[in-house]
């Protein structure tokens, strides 16, 4: 026999024997795929997705009326009708959970907390009741269908737990650093204050509502704030939760969006608030009127900007007149002409001092509410690079001082955190207009209601996804139940069915319908 033939069939046979030993399973399997990853990789993933801007989409800043199409638009058309995104974060978050389990590194299990919680309560804030105890746990080998549709106050207080719980739990680990964190740079105590902060954000969504779980919504919120060794939170702008998109891995989706450059427009109400106000934000937000290309002119004089009636149809509208003759602002180029975007501040120091001056004038705390309002838009400036001189000379202005009713207090708050959510915050901003009535966009826009998407009303929610009603139809009927007006885009949900006393009198074209 030929020797090579023969050393060939020598080193061969052993093989062949040994995969007689294989089931077809484990044939099957691809030995390049991972089935193990240490959670600091998904912690990064998750970082990424939940602080940037762009995994929100561009919905909910028309919504809120920041920007618009160049020939307006009054985006009241909600047709969405899926949670697919949220709940594939939710799933990582419990992939991460795992993980940890395994390497036995309980700080990634309570930051999992922090991402559950944001992700379910703006899903829930959304939509109304949805899965939570059952939600995104099945696995291939186990699956789970039909996840029940939790009421949506036992959503808040369960989040609340959890949250109070993690922040406990990782004060055991103040100094010491986590890996895969591209937003603290692995700062513990850091976490902590965001996830406190957290907890102040789903108080002051609760503010139609007396109690959670029988316990009322102020005492709560006082037994956070009064606890700082416990439950530290924000100190300073350096505190937020800023992604700097340096350190993204992923493309900037919005480089080079022609969208940006041919169609979307800051809106009327923002350009005009600011101008009355002297409010040097305004060139940090949007670039000169388009006819300005080239000529030279001052981005300082804020009478270069002019925004877009979010609405066609409404009395006075020009926005096709600007449209012809370049009479209209583009958003800030640094949004879409840069391949490294801008950095994201979706949650952070301002709107937490916003949050705290509302809770002062609600009697929810003994602070001052003053002086929250001030901290907030002195840390909202100093985020965009405003001089610190700009902002006095804007805080001096007899219409941004902290004067009037309670009512009108409010909406100097609320209107403040709307503009500190400008391209970040995802539905933030809307949220707030759907709970407070603010901002009030009545002394810089008149519209015709009938020319808006839903008759002027503002939806309150989104209507469940149509493979949830086919496939889980006896969990989505008990939800839909809990709604005052079934599955309408109308329908107020738990946090929605109550009153306060300081909402908006008169919110205008933003109206609840009976």
């Amino acid at each position: 026999m030929n020797m090579k033939r023969f050393l060939s069939i020598f080193f061969v046979l052993p093989l062949v024997f040994v995969s007689c030993d294989l089931t077809m399973d484990e044939v099957s399997q691809d030995v390049n795929k991972p089935t193990q990853v240490h959670p600091k990789t998904i912690l990064t993933q998750l970082c990424i997705t939940t602080f940037g801007i762009e995994y929100y989409g561009v919905q909910p800043y028309r919504l809120a009326w920041q920007w618009d199409q160049r020939g307006g638009g009054g985006h009241f058309n909600f047709q969405r009708r899926n949670f697919i995104s949220e709940y594939r974060r939710v799933t990582w978050c419990y992939d991460m959970i795992r993980e940890a389990e395994r390497l036995n590194d309980p700080r990634y299990i309570h930051l999992a907390a922090y991402f559950r919680a944001s992700w379910i309560f703006d899903t829930t804030r959304l939509f109304g009741d949805v899965p939570y105890t059952e939600a995104a746990q099945g696995r291939f080998d186990d699956p789970n269908f039909s996840p029940k549709y939790d009421p949506q106050e036992e959503i808040v207080a369960g989040l609340l737990r959890e949250l109070a719980a993690a922040n406990e739990a990782l004060g055991d680990y103040d100094n010491t650093k986590i890996d895969g964190d591209v937003i603290f740079g692995g700062d513990i105590r850091k976490w902590r204050q965001l996830i406190n902060l957290y907890r102040l954000r789903i108080l002051i969504n609760c503010s139609m509502k007396q109690t959670i779980a029988g316990e009322r919504v102020g005492e709560l919120f006082a037994g956070i704030v009064g606890d700082p060794e416990g439950n530290p939170i924000m100190g300073a702008l350096s505190d937020s939760a800023i992604r700097d998109e340096k350190g993204n891995m992923e493309n900037y989706k919005y480089y080079n969006d022609n969208n940006f450059v041919s169609s979307y427009r800051i809106s009327k109400f923002v350009v005009d608030w600011m101008r009355e106000r002297g409010d040097m934000r305004l060139p940090k937000l949007a670039e000169m009127m388009i006819k300005l290309d080239g000529k030279n002119a001052d981005p300082t004089d804020l009478a270069n900007y002019k925004g877009v009636i979010p609405n066609p149809g409404a009395t006075g509208d020009n926005n096709n007149t600007d449209m012809e003759n370049g009479s209209q602002s583009r958003l800030k180029s640094k949004w879409y002409l840069e391949p490294v975007g801008p950095s994201a501040m979706n949650i952070g120091y301002p709107e937490q001092e916003f949050i705290l001056a509302e809770a002062a004038l609600r009697g929810w705390t003994d602070d001052d509410p003053e002086t929250h309002y001030l901290n907030g838009i002195r840390a909202a400036h100093e985020f965009l690079g405003v001089s610190s001189a700009d902002t006095r000379a804007y805080l001096g202005h007899e219409k941004v001082q902290f004067k009037g009713s309670d009512t009108e207090k409010l909406g100097k708050i609320i209107t403040e955190k709307y503009l500190n959510f400008f391209m970040q915050g995802g539905n933030e901003a809307y949220f707030e207009l759907r709970r407070t009535g603010y901002p009030d966009f009545s002394a810089y826009l008149t519209h015709n209601t009938d020319q808006i998407y839903n008759d002027g009303y503002l939806p309150l929610r989104y209507r469940y996804p149509q493979s949830e009603i086919d496939n889980n139809n006896a969990q989505v009927s008990e939800a839909i139940k809990r709604l005052d007006k079934g599955d309408d885009r109308n329908s107020r949900m738990w946090l929605l069915q109550g009153s306060d006393p300081l909402f908006n009198p008169a919110p205008f074209p933003f109206r609840y319908k009976n």
